[in-house]
């Protein structure tokens, strides 16, 4: 079976570009970074991650994206044609911080949950825009706001986790207040799995964009290949995606569990 990935007219296969873009050749997807961070400014680890993706209508996606930005989308060939991604995205961030200084107590540990999108910026990274970002740490959003421009909201949350069982909540968000929105989210995680082509589309991401004072800036990301597992939902309660502007998901998301890996950030360029 043929995975192509589609964006603006054009074609790109998993590995090698077919034709010319109208502003930037995207890059190829890889499942490794295609350039390591020699030096980064900041640290994470990504731990009890997990990923429910729904497929949506490319142009309800791209209504909320900034200029400068188009959607990227996928076609695995089963008939539904170019769809966009939404993702919710809860895990527990650990060792957080600038890469020069030792991770903080209680700072540099803390729920996260986000949904975002796919995106290829004017430069062609492939990259993640996140629609809304929960966290429980109050200096952690302030930092993100003002120095990155990552939309955080500072929530009450937890993770807990049972063997195989991850329980992820969003009680109520704190600051900002609006728009609101909760999460719960019960998964139980399988065995290990190859990724697909529309597993490597929605995870292969070596950088995120965010808009910093009117200016989108490409933030690079530099980390071990993902591991994933399958994953069945047990509970699912969620209006976080609904309250970034998109429409409330329908259909059966494509749901998987990630084992932990250390990420590095390297310093953000304009696009």
């Amino acid at each position: 079976m043929r995975s192509t990935v589609h964006f603006d007219g054009f074609d790109v296969m998993l590995g090698h570009v077919t034709s010319v873009p109208t502003v930037a050749e995207p890059q190829p997807l890889s499942p490794t970074c295609p350039m390591p961070i020699r030096r980064a400014w900041l640290r994470n680890r990504w731990d009890d991650l997990a990923f429910v993706h729904w497929a949506y209508d490319p142009e309800e996606v791209q209504a909320l994206l900034p200029a400068g930005l188009r959607v990227d989308t996928f076609d695995d060939d089963r008939g539904d044609g170019e769809r966009a991604w939404v993702s919710l995205v809860p895990f527990r961030m650990r060792r957080a911080g600038p890469s020069l200084l030792p991770p903080l107590p209680w700072i540099s540990r803390f729920a996260e949950t986000n949904v975002r999108t796919y995106v290829v910026d004017s430069s062609g990274h492939r990259a993640v825009w996140f629609l809304s970002l929960d966290a429980a740490r109050l200096p952690v959003v302030a930092f993100a706001r003002w120095a990155i421009g990552f939309p955080y909201l500072w929530s009450r949350m937890s993770i807990e986790r049972s063997g195989d069982r991850w329980n992820y909540q969003t009680v109520a968000r704190r600051w900002p207040r609006t728009p609101a929105a909760t999460t719960r989210l019960v998964v139980d995680a399988g065995d290990v799995i190859e990724p697909s082509p529309l597993d490597q589309f929605l995870t292969a991401r070596w950088g995120t964009v965010a808009e910093w004072r009117g200016r989108l800036r490409h933030h690079p990301v530099d980390h071990p290949p993902w591991t994933l597992r399958a994953a069945t939902i047990v509970e699912l309660d969620d209006s976080a995606v609904a309250a970034s502007g998109l429409s409330v998901p329908i259909g059966e998301p494509l749901v998987r569990v990630a084992e932990p890996l250390d990420a590095r950030f390297g310093r953000p360029t304009r696009v």
